[in-house]
């Protein structure tokens, strides 16, 4: 069986703060990606990345053709 359903994907996304001001932030947090409900990877954000993270090259089906499902925590 040959997987016909190929490709790469990316997830990314920007921490928003709800706090107003700042005060109290972490320096640093820690974004993890999960691929079906599992941690694949995880990035250290901060505001000199102005919060921003970025995940690349993600295949987008496993060997049988079924659509991964990523999100972040």
């Amino acid at each position: 069986m040959t997987n016909t359903k190929v490709g790469q994907t990316k997830v990314e996304g920007t921490k928003v703060w709800k706090d107003g001001n700042g005060e109290g932030r972490p320096e640093i947090i820690k974004v993890d990606l999960l691929q079906n409900g599992k941690v694949i990877d995880t990035k250290e954000v901060s505001a000199a990345s102005e919060w921003k993270y970025v995940f690349t090259d993600l295949a987008s089906y496993d060997t049988e053709g079924k659509a991964y499902k990523y999100e972040v925590k």
